[in-house]
């Protein structure tokens, strides 16, 4: 059982596919992030390096702009390491992969949430 799990997190072909499955995520991310956040709520974005980012260049821009380099840097780490350490970066693609699912999924709940309070205020002062 132990041999087929490292015979699968030794493909380079596994590693493109979770990478693909993380590029997805980060784009998950940034769209459920802009519904939380928008039209200037960017109090409610927890990385503090990413507010600093929307603050300077807006949204949605800075959204965008913000994913394209961390997936250019990780997918320019990734395309280094594939060959020599596909093993490793398969475990690790896998563990980020699952929390940015947890992220998005957090983030859709906050979402509805927050449409949920602005139907209600609404509602009050219609």
């Amino acid at each position: 059982m132990l041999s087929v799990l490292e015979r699968i997190l030794d493909q380079v072909l596994v590693l493109a596919g979770q990478f693909g499955i993380f590029v997805l995520l980060n784009i998950l991310d940034g769209h459920s992030t802009w519904k939380v956040i928008r039209p200037n709520h960017l109090h409610r974005e927890r990385n503090p390096v990413a507010r600093w980012f929307f603050r300077k260049l807006g949204l949605p821009r800075g959204i965008v702009i913000f994913k394209t380099v961390l997936l250019l840097i990780l997918g320019g780490a990734f395309a280094i390491y594939a060959k020599k350490e596909t093993r490793i970066m398969n475990i690790t693609l896998g563990v980020a992969n699952l929390v940015f699912l947890a992220v998005v999924i957090h983030n859709y709940r906050v979402y509805e949430r927050v449409k949920a309070h602005r139907e209600v205020t609404r509602k009050f002062f219609s």
